[in-house]
């Protein structure tokens, strides 16, 4: 399945059927995609990993690209398990990098491949890809339309401010994913949402691929998602479906906003109604002022311009 904005991003999901090949890599049963030809060339790819909830093994996902006559190695996107993550962020070459959970590259490719790694009882159920290529074609008005009527999913508010730990400060996104989790009726504690999403390496808890992961185990259908219009929530912010998203702004570029200022924050889409977006935002000092309502253009500039649509989406099966 494929989702396209032909001037920026693309999303598909990849089930069994786009297997070309198993083998064995390094002594591990591999599953290897066929090659899949993007919409447009891409500078960069976020992939994330939809798990079934008897999970009791280990998925390294890897990917690679071409330009359409060589393939460049594989590069590692993560490693999860029942016990322990991993990111792989030193593997620069010519060309590109893994910045944590995002494949970097230095000239835009067409084509791109996915190699599954996997040990134990592991039920793959798809994977998401999600490109995009640099663009300055930003059109405001399209951007902020609002989906048709009204729309309000009643969300348990967190404040990530209020959690009695240290780095209370960078967990907005496990806090929007439990208040999702919750909402969507996987009742889960925060702390074992922190436990399980948390990246070692990188030493962040807002990895794509391991919170996308962990929310699948608790049996939802989850996947990295890259949005260019307000309206398109339509379809994904339902009364069995919610979005968490990538915001960055500066100040004043947000009215109201729970933080004066981020480079990169997570909030829970909740809603919409009377030319606003409605949000759980983990940024607020207490749980009552968690629940917000931010003006469309702003919070379209904020997410769509600013990241690039940049978000999650969270389904029950």
């Amino acid at each position: 399945m494929t989702h396209t904005n032909p001037t920026s991003v693309f999303n598909r999901i990849h089930t069994s059927a786009d297997v070309e090949k198993l083998a064995m890599v390094d002594g591990v049963r591999a599953a290897i995609s066929y090659p899949q030809k993007a919409p447009f060339a891409f500078s960069s790819l976020v992939a994330s990993a939809n798990l079934g909830v008897f999970f009791d093994g280990s998925v390294l996902l890897e990917a690679q690209v071409s330009n359409g006559l060589l393939w460049s190695p594989f590069f590692k996107l993560g490693f999860v398990s029942e016990t322990f993550q991993q990111s792989f962020p030193d593997q620069a070459n010519e060309w590109g990098e893994v910045k944590i959970d995002e494949l970097i590259l230095k000239k835009p490719m067409h084509y791109y491949r996915l190699r599954v790694r996997m040990k134990g009882k592991v039920p793959l159920l798809s994977f998401g890809v999600s490109g995009a290529c640099k663009s300055s074609n930003y059109d405001e008005e399209k951007a902020s339309r609002l989906p048709f009527c009204s729309f309000e999913m009643e969300v348990f508010p967190i404040s990530q401010k209020e959690q009695a730990t240290p780095d209370n400060t960078r967990i907005c996104s496990p806090v929007a994913l439990c208040m999702a989790l919750n909402a969507l009726d996987r009742p889960i504690v925060l702390s074992q949402v922190l436990q399980s999403v948390y990246d070692p390496a990188a030493d962040i808890f807002g990895n794509w691929f391991f919170n996308t992961a962990y929310a699948s185990r608790q049996g939802l259908d989850v996947h990295f998602w890259r949005f260019s219009a307000l309206n398109e929530l339509a379809d994904f912010c339902t009364p069995k479906s919610l979005v968490a998203a990538s915001i960055a702004y500066q100040e004043n570029e947000l009215p109201n906003a729970a933080q004066p200022q981020t480079s990169g924050h997570f909030v829970l889409i909740r809603g919409w109604k009377d030319g606003k977006i409605l949000v759980a935002d983990p940024a607020a000092d207490t749980a009552d002022g968690v629940l917000r309502a931010y003006d469309a253009k702003s919070f379209a500039q904020v997410w769509l311009k600013n990241k690039q649509g940049a978000a999650y989406i969270l389904k029950k099966r």
